[in-house]
C-alpha cells in the first residue's frame, strides 16, 4: 500500500528513504523494499530503530539501546550485501516511533514501514504505528505487508 499526501513534498539532496524496523516480520519485508526503492532511485537509505522506554524507566539505558544496535546491524547486513550500492545509515532513536518516523522522513522520497508490527491484535490490517505514519507523514508512505 502506498499513500501519497496530497501538499507539495519538499525533498532534500542528496535524496533518501527512511525505513522503519522492529525486528518483526512485516518490517524485514519493509526493509526489503525500501533497500530496492533506494537502488533503484540512486538514494540513500537510512534505517532506523526507534526504542521506547516502558513506563518504568531503566536507570541504565545503554544494555537495552545496545541490544537495539545489535539487532539493527542483523537485520540490515545480508541486505545491504545485495544491494552494495545503496549508501545506508542506520541508527538507534529514542522516543515514540510515529513521531520520530515522521520526523525523520519530513524531507525523505519516502517512509517504508511493516503493515504491522511486534504488537497488537493478529486480526489487524495495520498496527498502530503503521497507521499512525500514514495519517502524519508529510512525504509518501509504504506500508509493506510480509511475503508470502
Amino acid at each position: 500500500m502506498v499513500v501519497v499526501p496530497e501538499p507539495e513534498h519538499v525533498t532534500e539532496e542528496p535524496a533518501y528513504f527512511v525505513v522503519g524496523v522492529d525486528g518483526s516480520e512485516h518490517s524485514a519485508a519493509a526493509v526489503d523494499v525500501a533497500f530496492e526503492e533506494a537502488a533503484l532511485r540512486g538514494a540513500r537509505l537510512r534505517a532506523l530503530l526507534v526504542w521506547e522506554p516502558g513506563p518504568l524507566r531503566v536507570f541504565d539505558e545503554h544494555q537495552p539501546q545496545q541490544e537495539c544496535r545489535r539487532l539493527l546491524s542483523e537485520i540490515v547486513a545480508g541486505r545491504q550485501a545485495r544491494c552494495p550500492d545503496v549508501d545506508l545509515h542506520h541508527e538507534v532513536l529514542v522516543g515514540h516511533p510515529v513521531q520520530v518516523l515522521t520526523d525523520a522522513s519530513a524531507h525523505a522520497l519516502g517512509l517504508v514501514v511493516g503493515t504491522r508490527g511486534r504488537g497488537g491484535f493478529a486480526g489487524m490490517l495495520l498496527g498502530s504505528v503503521s497507521q499512525g505514519v500514514l495519517n502524519h507523514a508529510r512525504c509518501p508512505v509504504i506500508a509493506v505487508p510480509t511475503r508470502e
